[in-house]
């Protein structure tokens, strides 16, 4: 036997090593439920991985705690290139300052791969409140101080705070009320039991296309390719309201580099594919393609970000 394959047979023995595995199945983790917008978006990556890798990747839906239980998983897991997490804001920029008892560190315990897509965040309204716009709805606020109802996800979610962070902007109060659920939540916003919401596009889109709810503004440098009417919270006149969410591709800490520059390329390549960029965007997603240094950077700053937002909504989840 030559000496290098001996070494590479050690290597591959000991406990620990992070040596990437290039021919087993890679298991994708998507810590949200079956049927969203995370796990389409999740399915469709994990489809282009499977044929620019030539590797068989399968999803892996492990939802709860926000996000929290499936990033776990990813933390936790052997650094050896078969395990990936489909992380969003949630899991690696609110949670970190909204929950008491972190399982993992979310800058610490895993390796960046790609950023893959923002997923924009709309204000949509209820058809029986009597606003056409941004400015509109601030003033509607204002007359009518505390008698406006958001709905979200449940508190901390970006939904919960892009709602305070309106608040603050335009100083006006409104009342959170927060759902397990945008299943939930649309229907009761559609019969105008709630009056507004902070979604993303995918969830409503049908309700839009129905006239079911009116979409006053989206969180994006520009407007979103399929709702071409509606202005961005910049024209709407909110400067530097950004909270949208996003979703990265990331592997538990240690993971050798030359994987993760692997899933990197492969990705980055897949979002620039145009037929893959229109299934992304009808799914909800702008495809973002970044490499790992970028990915980091990109998440450092959501978690520094996030956390003073979610400081001055007093959230906390224990």
């Amino acid at each position: 036997m030559k000496r290098r394959d001996l070494a590479a047979l050690l290597a591959a023995a000991l406990p620990g090593t992070a040596a990437a595995q290039t021919g087993g199945t890679i298991r994708l983790v998507v810590p949200f439920p079956p049927g969203g917008a995370s796990d389409v978006i999740g399915r469709i990556l994990a489809e282009q991985m499977r044929e620019r890798l030539g590797q068989n990747v399968v999803v892996d839906n492990r939802a709860g705690a926000s996000g929290n239980i499936g990033a776990d998983i990813v933390a936790k897991a052997r650094p050896d290139g078969l395990t990936l997490l489909l992380a969003s804001a949630s899991t690696h920029g609110i949670n970190p300052s909204l929950m008491a008892n972190m399982p993992f560190d979310s800058r610490r315990d895993f390796t960046p791969v790609s950023l893959v897509v923002m997923v924009p965040t709309i204000l949509v309204v209820a058809p029986n409140l009597p606003v056409t716009s941004v400015a509109e709805l601030i003033a509607y606020a204002k007359a009518n101080p505390g008698k406006l109802n958001y709905g979200s996800n449940g508190p901390g979610t970006t939904q919960h705070l892009a709602g305070v962070m309106l608040e603050q902007k335009a100083g006006i109060q409104m009342v959170h009320v927060p759902y397990r659920g945008q299943n939930l939540m649309v229907p009761e916003l559609t019969t105008g039991q709630i009056q507004l919401a902070f979604t993303n596009i995918a969830a409503v889109a049908g309700a839009l296309e129905a006239r079911q709810l009116r979409a006053l503004g989206v969180a994006l440098p520009r407007r979103w390719p399929t709702l071409p009417d509606v202005p961005t919270f910049a024209e709407a006149g909110l400067t530097d309201f950004q909270v949208s969410s996003w979703l990265a591709v990331l592997g538990p800490a240690g993971m050798p580099a030359e994987a993760a520059q692997r899933y990197s390329a492969a990705l980055r390549a897949a979002v620039e594919e145009p037929t893959v960029r229109e299934r992304l965007i009808i799914a909800g997603g702008l495809p973002i393609g970044s490499t790992p240094a970028e990915t980091a950077a990109f998440i450092d700053k959501e978690i520094t970000g996030w956390g003073a937002v979610v400081r001055a909504s007093g959230a906390q989840v224990q």
